[in-house]
């Protein structure tokens, strides 16, 4: 099975990947269309607040030269929850922002 009603999302991310698409646009883009994704795959918490937090973090606490890099492991992110729905949905502890700006030791 596969989210519906994504298609759109799966485009901006793709534009993203082939940087046809700003960081900037991609973060706004992704504000809009990806809130919807942790609600239906019941993540546990502000699932808004998170993803929110994830991009400013990429903007604010990392050089641009990586934002490419890190905008890609999360729509990689994104897209793999559209495509394989997992139930509840988790953070990837093998992203770099995951690990380093929200893992608490």
């Amino acid at each position: 099975m596969m989210l519906s009603g994504y298609e759109s999302l799966l485009n901006v991310i793709s534009k993203f990947r082939s940087k046809e698409m700003p960081f900037k646009e991609y973060k706004q883009r992704l504000m809009g269309s990806a809130t919807n994704i942790g609600y239906q795959l019941e993540y546990s918490g502000d699932w808004y607040d998170q993803l929110d937090a994830w991009l400013e973090s990429i903007e604010f606490c990392y050089p641009e030269d990586d934002w490419y890099e890190l905008g890609c492991s999360l729509g990689n992110f994104i897209e793999e929850a559209i495509r394989n729905e997992p139930k509840p949905l988790k953070l990837p502890d093998n992203d770099r922002v995951v690990k380093e700006q929200f893992q608490r030791s």
